[in-house]
């Protein structure tokens, strides 16, 4: 057997004997080892610990009902809202790590820009080197260091969908480079996230050579959450002692023609803009009560595009500001509601075309073993301009 067929072997076999119930730690040779959990899916690790590998996913199957009051019409569907595969580990030495995530679901590799060649099945894909214990760098794709609910993953939130908020004022992902810093100060904890990066998003861009540059520092003054919770939107660790943190985020993107940065089809005319997104956002909880709160604005000095070989077809930089106030309370060990309001106010050069839009939500929660298994259910009222709808959603969440 050569080398590589005996590394394929290697491989193969301890997941094989995974899937048909064998014990994979009798079966591998010495030097490995395998575990599995729920959550947390398969890992695989050399003897030394010098290489690692893990692998697990998450389903969410939802249905939705919409009822437009205006008009007084209703659909309903069901639909795989994301199906997604996370691969991770060490690499030669626990300073150096990687990270990958593809997505299968239909909403996850639409293309969002119809002029372009997307791979939008890659969502993440980062190198990573921590020198130290208050450094680590990344070098690939993910997500920027934007609003609070775009940092909280999608397995972690506290509702079925992010807010309007978030869906029309976030940076999403881009390829380039990060910084992630974590210090210290006696009790208290600062973090901050810079990054370098096309500025275009996941799609392949037009090159045109100009970056974005973006920043969130966050200060935490009672020290750190209890397992990583500043990016779980409930407070399911029942926080014995009160939690808080602040944050401030600033973005300069240059020369970009994306309607909302990242994301986006192309503005008509090849037209090309510098985007200004900057504000801030607080995170609190105590003893299963949590409030999150974002303020943010995005800026441009172009209004509405009209183009030039069609005047009956418009588009924009989305611009404006945008303000959620969002908390959750358990009501018993498994069970939460949680509330939602979402406001947005556009900019005066963009209001014919994109008005004003408000988002009312209530939800429910039922954790079966925090949000690895849940099952959640919200009703929203939204308007947008004279536009009302009535939203009713139920999801069930696995990752495993």
């Amino acid at each position: 057997m050569n080398i590589q067929t005996k590394t394929i072997f290697q491989i193969c076999i301890p997941v094989l004997f995974c899937f048909l119930g064998i014990n994979p730690v009798k079966a591998q040779k010495p030097g490995t080892y395998t575990k599995a959990s729920f959550g947390k899916g398969i890992g695989f690790a050399s003897g030394d610990s010098t290489f690692t590998l893990a692998l697990n996913g998450r389903i969410q199957s939802m249905a939705e009902v919409k009822h437009e009051l205006n008009t007084n019409t209703t659909g309903a569907d069901f639909f795989v809202r994301r199906c997604r595969l996370n691969i991770q580990g060490n690499a030669f030495h626990p300073s150096f790590s990687y990270r990958i995530q593809i997505g299968f679901a239909q909403r996850d590799i639409t293309a969002d820009n119809t002029a372009s060649q997307n791979n939008l099945i890659l969502r993440d894909a980062m190198l990573f080197y921590s020198p130290n214990k208050w450094l680590k760098l990344g070098f690939g794709q993910t997500k920027l260091p934007g609003n609070r609910q775009r940092q909280v993953s999608s397995a972690n939130l506290q509702m079925v969908e992010r807010s309007i908020a978030n869906n029309n004022f976030t940076l999403d992902r881009d390829k380039g480079i990060w910084a992630y810093l974590n210090f210290k100060l006696g009790s208290s904890v600062l973090k901050t996230t810079l990054a370098v990066s096309s500025g275009e998003g996941r799609i392949n861009s037009n090159k045109n050579g100009e970056l974005c540059y973006s920043g969130r520092a966050e200060f935490f003054p009672f020290g750190n959450f209890t397992n990583s919770g500043d990016y779980i939107e409930s407070d399911q660790e029942k926080e014995a002692k009160p939690k808080l943190a602040i944050a401030g985020v600033y973005s300069y993107n240059s020369n970009n023609n994306r309607t909302m940065g990242q994301l986006g089809e192309y503005l008509y005319n090849n037209i090309h803009g510098n985007l200004k997104y900057y504000g801030g956002d607080v995170l609190f909880k105590y003893r299963g009560f949590s409030f999150e709160g974002e303020l943010y604005n995005r800026e441009t000095n172009k209004g509405v595009v009209v183009n030039s070989k069609d005047s009956t077809q418009k588009n924009y930089f989305t611009s404006g500001r945008t303000f959620l106030l969002q908390s959750g309370m358990f009501i018993s060990k498994r069970s939460e509601i949680a509330v939602r309001y979402a406001r947005i106010d556009p900019s005066s050069k963009i209001i014919s075309l994109f008005p004003k839009q408000e988002e009312y939500a209530l939800g429910f929660s039922r954790y079966f073993l925090k949000h690895n298994l849940k099952l959640q259910t919200d009703c929203t009222y939204m308007k947008v301009g004279s536009k009302e709808t009535l939203i009713y959603r139920l999801s069930w969440v696995m990752t495993f």
